[in-house]
């Protein structure tokens, strides 16, 4: 039975039951339904509201990974989905626990091993079927075992329950709402049921700019890095706070040059849209919410993104354009190959005057900066910068950068001297120039500030092993195991460090506690079975 209150003359639901009712549901169940019946309704329809969700029957398929000769398949039957790969004489099969993106360009799928988030290495992409996701097209060998972070579900879930000081581990269940919900862009409900009166909820039309843009690009702004605060994530982040306040954006400074054409990324439509002459020119008036409205998913596109650009430039401006003009968006905001999708297509939101014929394929090189998107306030503007230029560095092989970031976190450091972000980076720094001695002392601080995160045993035992301290090394890969088993790495380091030592039975009891944390994983099969015959 649902417990309701009465306030000011309306009926609505209690908070516990609202949030056990499901403010992520979009029917007459929703308790913003009662109210806003036509907003809910409308939101129903679009795509945050199915970002991510239950698995559903998608077309049989089976294809075969040139760059690694994995076969995968896909089929679904009374059980569900089963998705299977074959490579090497071995197989391992998964049962996909959700299903990730609204289907528009692409649906990739999330599995649930002990509790544990992974992403499957396959997509099902629309118009053109089965085939690898995003980031996995050149790997040598894909299987079901990418960890999915809570800073990686932030943008497509509702509401993840992570739990403290883990890569991937979640609480049970670990969504407290699926798909985006109200709240991303309303901020908590809890007052606004209680008084439902204009003030006790968030509406982003009426922020400040920059807190009204913030709610826009907590998702869509990825830039290079995203760096929280000390002891801040990512998704701390609420509607009517500006997003400097939980975690900064980084961007290559070329790419706010208006001048210089970008390559597309998926997420990349606030940037994209400040580099447009509107958005320029319109002394901060211009913003998402200006063309799309969150609660309603127009049924002719074309007719109404057409009367927001009328809006501002008037009827005037079609006796002057060629013709035909009835398609603003098909002509200045084209559908263009991104970058880092997968071979899909996304809207540019540069709305160029003359966008390019051709997609514009950009090359970096080791001079370009990293840049914040706004500038964080005081020391945190040197501490993420240099976070984000070593996370960016290292991942691009931009050797100059990880320089440029070592030296600012070192030159910040006394002002955050037992944060483990700079310390676990600084270390790896070390680490990466073969100073394992220092690195490990690095790490033991990072171990010291937080025990309880499996991560700083396993680059302490990292920086140990780089030291040839063998012992010291296998002591923190258990404790990392100890504090949470289903880590792929620990078990791989351990084998390689018993292989050093000639210690073959070592190695196949350690690929045999890797298998039993991680049943179908092909490397486990494989690495039992090889250390086994020997």
């Amino acid at each position: 039975m649902r417990q309701r209150i009465k306030v000011a003359g309306t009926l609505v639901l209690t908070m516990p039951l609202a949030m056990a009712l499901g403010v992520s549901s979009f029917g007459a169940d929703n308790p913003c339904a009662q109210c806003h019946p036509a907003e809910t309704a409308g939101y129903a329809s679009t795509q945050m509201a199915h970002s991510l969700g239950a698995i559903t029957a998608k077309p049989a398929g089976a294809f075969v990974h040139s760059a690694s000769k994995t076969r995968f398949s896909v089929e679904t039957g009374t059980g569900g989905m089963v998705q299977r790969l074959e490579r090497a004489g071995f197989s391992g099969a998964y049962y996909p626990a959700y299903a990730i993106g609204s289907g528009t360009h692409a649906v990739g799928y999330l599995i649930d091993l002990s509790g544990h988030l992974f992403q499957s290495p396959i997509c099902f992409y629309t118009g053109r079927g089965w085939d690898m996701a995003p980031g996995f097209e050149n790997n040598d060998a894909p299987d079901f075992l990418r960890p999915v972070t809570a800073n990686c579900l932030f943008c497509h879930s509702g509401q993840a329950r992570p739990m403290a000081h883990t890569l991937n581990r979640y609480e049970s269940p670990p969504l407290a709402a699926e798909a985006i919900t109200c709240e991303r862009c309303h901020g908590p409900v809890e007052a606004h049921l209680q008084h439902p009166l204009p003030g006790s909820i968030i509406n982003p039309a009426k922020l400040p700019p920059r807190a009204r843009d913030s709610v826009c690009e907590q998702c869509h702004l990825s830039g290079e890095a995203r760096i929280a605060n000390p002891g801040k994530r990512i998704s701390d982040f609420h509607p009517g706070e500006e997003l400097e306040d939980d975690f900064s954006v980084y961007v290559f400074a070329d790419s706010l040059d208006p001048a210089r054409p970008a390559a597309l990324k998926v997420i990349s439509q606030a940037q994209q849209l400040a580099l447009s002459t509107c958005a320029r020119k319109s002394n901060g008036r211009l913003w998402c919410g200006t063309c799309h409205d969150p609660h309603r998913q127009p049924l002719n596109a074309k007719a109404w993104f057409r009367s927001r650009c009328l809006s501002c430039h008037g009827t005037a401006l079609l006796k002057q354009h060629s013709k035909p003009n009835d398609d603003c968006v098909g002509c200045h905001m084209p559908r263009r190959p991104v970058s880092d999708g997968g071979h899909t297509v996304f809207t540019d939101h540069r709305i160029a005057r003359r966008p390019p014929v051709e997609p514009v394929a950009v090359s970096r090189d080791e001079s370009e900066t990293l840049v914040a998107w706004r500038k964080p306030a005081g020391a945190l503007e040197q501490r993420n910068l240099g976070l984000a230029d070593i996370e960016v560095g290292e991942r691009t092989k931009n050797f100059p950068l990880v320089s440029q970031g070592s030296k600012s976190l070192m030159e910040c450091w006394p002002n955050f001297p037992d944060d483990p972000p700079v310390l676990t980076s600084i270390g790896q720094v070390l680490l990466g120039l073969g100073d394992g001695q220092e690195a490990a002392a690095v790490f033991e601080r990072a171990l010291r500030a937080e025990p309880d995160n499996p991560a700083n045993y396993i680059h302490a035992a990292l920086a140990w092993k780089a030291a040839n301290d063998s012992e010291r090394a296998i002591q923190d890969l258990e404790k990392a195991l100890r504090l949470d088993p289903i880590l792929e790495q620990p078990y791989v380091e351990l084998a390689n460090i018993y292989s050093a030592e000639h210690q073959p039975a070592m190695v196949h009891l350690t690929f045999e506690r890797y298998l039993k944390a991680f049943p179908q994983s092909i490397e486990a099969q494989k690495g039992v079975g090889a250390s086994g015959s020997h």
